[in-house]
């Protein structure tokens, strides 16, 4: 049947499950956005800028599997690519739609806008392709074929693609196929998946100490179900890689804490480093999970890849986790394994404010672990919030969004933004520093847009606490301006009400939060938290002289020194 290009793609975008496309409208795609306009089940929603826009749509892909970010040639796209980059590294998939110039201005290589006017029109194409695992120019001639493959290989994959649709052509009409994107995972090689199995059931047949471990992106692969189905299938302990947190529930029986190397518990150390059976799931080793390499895992560990398994210096091509751990999960387990007990109830202390007391940071959190309610979306910047939210003990059905490896201050925020208009009916809890929050606070705006009811913890400590602990305790450079944010939010808000608070001691925020609690439902919560800028917790110090340690070196060792007897 005959469709427009634009139509077309809008109509895959919206068999994928995408409702909303975010980004920033530019010269060259506006008639892609007057197509998207006329539909009913899909819709255009602005950002304040590109780089917004990037980090939105990994918030927005994280809660509902997919999403689309659209922005214009040359400016728009070099503007979103940190947040694109970020969303590779974190296996998190976007369509990137750019609208690029006229195709014929193209072939004949024009001095164009938006261009180094040189007339070439491969350099933006050239920065995306490190980021992106497929990528397309689409003409009257290959729009179907290519806007299949490419959204199939953002499914597939889980990470960004890139689509560049010249101006000229989006409301030109095409031949289409009458079906739907058929989006069917590949399936195993038979004979490979047979011999992954027997030689796990071998493993598991002569261990006394086997475990799991969980890594990266098993929710966004679909393997957190089948995860947890095989762990509890075969009765062994697990342990969470930093983004894993809250993969599974916190308080699952079998979880035994979070694994970072020489920064683990003794306990956690020796189910993982001990193990003669550990299940790697989707497990990779970086400077910040590891506690700067330190870790020390089984060489022969069975590392469950969604399209591959490695089984210590062995490699097995084509076997998919899903089927591998639906037969896993199905085997009857060798033996019962004694090797691990249910971590005993936490013991807390009921938390009191204390009249006058000024509040520091392990009191914070402290507190805050009983604020967070079951099923709530927690997002968490780089910096001190996410080394707090790290040693939480969540409750059960806790989203987390965090980047843990690419590390993007600024990212939270309007990542919250995304995931807020993925899923508005889910309470949303953002935990940001003062820092951070001033790289991207223009996306506040954007909240009362759309009428969406965040709480907001601003943590407002004069700067980048985190690199006065690296290195330059009270080094200028780690000094930022201070903001009047209720000012700001007053500001943004266009009149719409809001709640605020400014909270310097235990009482104002245990005031605060009760306040909050009662409006959080009707209106966006803003809780600035006022802290010395030296109020470092011992954990956030301790990573922080690693860090500098790594960086530095001997002499960097020497002004860590320096620091600490300042």
């Amino acid at each position: 049947m005959k469709r427009t290009i634009g139509d077309f793609l809008l109509d895959r975008l919206s068999q994928i499950g995408i409702k909303d496309i975010l980004g920033v409208p530019g010269d060259y795609n506006l008639q892609f956005l007057i197509q998207t306009e006329r539909r009913n089940d899909i819709k255009f929603v602005g950002t304040r800028n590109e780089l917004n826009g990037a980090y939105a749509a990994d918030g927005y892909a994280r809660l509902n599997g997919i999403s689309a970010l659209l922005t214009t040639y040359g400016v728009g796209d070099l503007s979103a690519i940190n947040g694109i980059a970020g969303a590779y590294a974190e296996y998190v998939p976007i369509v990137c739609i750019t609208g690029a110039p006229p195709l014929n201005s193209m072939y004949r290589r024009r001095s164009l806008h938006h261009t180094t006017a040189e007339g070439n029109f491969e350099d933006i194409m050239s920065c995306y392709r490190p980021f992106t695992v497929a990528q397309a120019r689409i003409t009257p001639q290959n729009a179907v074929e290519e806007i299949d493959r490419v959204l199939r290989a953002c499914v597939r994959k889980k990470r960004p693609v890139y689509l560049q649709i010249p101006s000229d052509i989006t409301f030109f009409e095409i031949d289409v196929y009458n079906e739907k994107l058929s989006l069917r995972q590949q399936t195993s090689d038979l004979q490979q998946l047979n011999a992954v199995v027997e030689s796990i059931e071998e493993k598991l047949a002569k261990a006394e100490n086997p475990s799991a471990l969980l890594g990266m992106a098993l929710d966004r692969f679909g393997l957190r179900d089948l995860s947890q189905s095989m762990i509890e299938n075969l009765q062994i302990p697990f342990a969470t890689l930093s983004a894993a947190q809250c993969v599974l529930d916190g308080d699952h029986p079998q979880w035994i804490g979070g694994y970072s190397g020489r920064s683990s518990s003794d306990k956690v150390k020796a189910a993982i480093e001990q193990s003669d059976c550990l299940f790697g799931l989707n497990v990779k080793f970086t400077d910040s999970n590891s506690s700067y390499f330190t870790q020390h895992v089984p060489e022969n560990m069975i590392n469950i890849r969604p399209f591959r398994t490695i089984i210590g210096h062995e490699v097995y091509e084509g076997v998919s986790a899903i089927e591998l751990l639906e037969r896993l999960s199905k085997i009857t387990p060798p033996k019962k394994y004694k090797n691990w007990q249910s971590n005993p109830p936490k013991v807390k202390d009921a938390w009191k404010p204390v009249t006058g007391e000024k509040l520091i940071q392990n009191r914070f959190w402290q507190r805050v672990e009983s604020f967070i309610k079951p099923h709530d979306v927690v997002v968490t910047e780089a910096g001190t919030s996410m080394r707090g939210v790290k040693i939480l003990d969540m409750p059960s059905g806790i989203t987390i969004i965090s980047q843990p490896l690419w590390l993007s201050i600024g990212y939270s925020l309007p990542a919250l933004f995304g995931s807020l208009m993925a899923k508005p009916n889910r309470r949303q809890v953002i935990f940001i520093g003062d820092g951070s929050f001033q790289l991207t606070a223009q996306e506040v705006s954007s909240f009362f847009e759309h009428d969406l009811k965040p709480i907001i913890f601003l943590i407002n400590n004069r700067g980048y606490t985190i690199e006065r602990a690296i290195m330059g305790f009270h080094s200028k450079y780690n000094d930022i301006p201070n903001w009047n944010y209720r000012q700001l939010f007053d500001a943004f808000s266009d009149g719409k009400e809001f709640f605020s608070r400014q909270v310097n001691t235990e009482e104002e925020f245990e005031n605060a939060l009760n306040d909050a609690d009662k409006v959080a439902d009707k209106q966006l919560c803003l809780i600035e938290v006022m802290f010395d800028p030296l109020d470092i917790p011992k954990a956030v110090q301790s990573s922080a002289n690693m860090v500098a340690a790594f960086n530095y070196g001997p002499r960097g060792l020497k002004e860590l020194d320096k620091n600490i007897d300042d």
